[in-house]
């Protein structure tokens, strides 16, 4: 069985829905990173330690709300700061070489709004393309995104308990 790492990236994750669930969920199937917990209020990576935990597990999964298309700032950061040259590309850079790369994300926009030409231009898939480049920058291997849309709609809660089963399936796909 892969090891599993979730790297959870949400400023707010108390008072969150959606990644709350979900890294709840998680729990006995997957090692949980909380890096906004890790790294308060700007506090400097342990660059070392997070290589080591990526080095530790088979599987990356990015878990984040999606904001302005993207995954909050401090991933960007820690992209940034831990995936280095020498280590994870580059000359002698192959520590993330065969690591499955995927990404959960949360969205406030319903799903078919993400289509072409639709009220947010593009498909989900489109916007989590940059986690599909990152993996072959590295030499791995992207496998893909669990989403939940609508975040916002109180409604969820009829179907949160259901996604999160799915959220686990996805975690542990071969």
């Amino acid at each position: 069985m892969k090891k599993t790492l979730v790297i959870v990236v949400h400023p707010t994750l108390h008072t969150s829905k959606i990644n709350k669930a979900w890294s709840e969920a998680a729990r006995g199937h997957a090692t949980l990173h909380f890096l906004y917990d890790a790294y308060p209020e700007g506090k400097p990576f342990d660059v070392a330690s997070e290589q080591a935990l990526v080095e530790a597990h088979d599987r990356i999964v990015f878990q984040f709300p999606l904001y302005w298309y993207a995954a909050p700032y401090l991933l960007k950061k820690w992209l940034d700061e831990v995936i280095t040259f020498g280590w994870a590309y580059g000359e002698g850079g192959d520590k993330m070489e065969g690591k499955e790369i995927a990404v959960a994300v949360s969205c406030g926009g319903k799903e078919d709004q993400f289509t072409e030409g639709g009220i947010q231009c593009h498909t989900l898939a489109h916007y989590m393309q940059v986690f599909d480049g990152i993996a072959a920058f590295v030499r791995g291997k992207y496998i893909g995104f669990h989403a939940l849309y609508d975040s916002y709609n109180p409604a969820i809660d009829n179907t949160l308990e259901e996604n999160c089963t799915r959220y686990i399936q996805f975690l542990k796909q071969d």
